[in-house]
């Protein structure tokens, strides 16, 4: 053997050992998730919308993707809230005018009341550990800061009806001393109509549902309360299952074990009458509750914004046309609650 071979023989030997350290040895694998969460939820078959909040400031629409409408008078678009299952659910970063003179929705200490500057903060710190980078997107996992501001999302004529459906979420709320519910998501109608749900805290810091039955609105008041992520965020999630006329409240349905599936923090049979799909209606994340006993601060019939805002952070919504499992829903919070850091 050269001396020169002989010389690289153990400089080769080291690097190896040193690739395998780099690779698997040195580094920490407990607690990665084999895909990241927003993967998780794309794989999904009743997805129906699914929208991550991580976008930046400005995002344009997908190429090809059809027009949304401009923001209500008097308001500022920030960009688009891009729909990650390509159906064009897309949605809009809206900032509305100031709360009116005199409103009692938000407050500070003491009176009179004052007006509240409503703002939006985009890209702001991940809520949820278990998320990477979703194939395709072009942004690392985010979330937003909601101080007033709003989601406005179109839902045209021939969208996919939610006769049984599930929404969830990841949301972080800001807690202050308040007389007013925050407002998750709505996707209903006015209360002529009555159809539809929302899915708001209350003034109590208790999860509230509102449900249509076709003619009026019933709240319902789970008496759960809202939980408070210190470090990190609080999944969500609401199911009807048309089925059995049950409505089931979901609060990180943690389970390592399919045998025995996670039980609901709140169920309750309920007559549901999904929104009509024959007309064009707007959902909104972050406020938005459009019934006619809320005065809206710029248009009526959901295009404006009306007195029920949100405050504090909204991240991965997930909209489906079915009732997820609990399994399912187990699965989803295991994975976001997971980090892959």
């Amino acid at each position: 053997m050269s001396t020169t071979l002989f010389f690289l023989v153990p400089i080769v030997m080291l690097s190896v050992v040193w690739s395998l350290c780099f690779v698997g040895v040195c580094l920490p694998t407990t607690g990665l998730p084999s895909t990241p969460y927003s993967n998780t939820i794309l794989n999904e078959v009743s997805l129906v919308a699914y929208w991550p909040l991580s976008d930046l400031a400005n995002t344009p629409l997908p190429a090809g993707a059809p027009a949304l409408p401009p923001p209500p008078t008097g308001s500022t678009g920030l960009g688009t809230a891009v729909d990650f299952t390509k159906k064009n659910h897309n949605g809009m970063y809206i900032v509305p005018p100031l709360y009116i003179t005199g409103t009692t929705f938000l407050t500070t200490a003491g009176n009179p009341p004052v007006e509240h500057s409503p703002a939006l903060n985009l890209n702001q710190t991940s809520i949820v550990p278990g998320d990477g980078l979703a194939q395709g997107s072009k942004n690392l996992p985010a979330c937003v800061d909601f101080e007033g501001g709003y989601v406005s999302i179109p839902w045209a004529a021939g969208s996919p009806p939610l006769t049984d459906f599930t929404l969830e979420a990841w949301v972080k709320p800001r807690w202050t001393s308040t007389v007013f519910n925050w407002v998750v998501f709505a996707a209903r109608t006015t209360t002529a109509t009555g159809t539809g749900f929302a899915l708001s805290i209350n003034a109590q810091n208790q999860w509230e549902i509102a449900v249509g039955n076709g003619t009026a609105f019933t709240v319902i008041n789970t008496f759960v309360q809202a939980p408070i992520g210190v470090s990190s965020g609080t999944y969500v999630a609401v199911t009807f299952d048309s089925s059995t006329g049950m409505l089931s409240l979901w609060i990180d349905p943690a389970s390592d074990d399919t045998s025995t599936p996670p039980t609901a923090n709140f169920t309750q049979q309920t007559t549901y009458a999904p929104i009509d799909q024959t007309v064009p209606v707007t959902f909104f994340i972050g406020a938005g509750d459009n019934q006619n006993a809320q005065t809206p601060r710029t248009q009526a019939q959901g295009a404006g914004a009306p007195l029920l805002p949100y405050q504090g952070l909204i991240q991965s919504v997930a909209l489906y046309n079915s009732a997820l499992q609990p399994t399912d829903l187990a699965s989803h919070f295991e994975d976001g609650a997971t980090s892959d850091t």
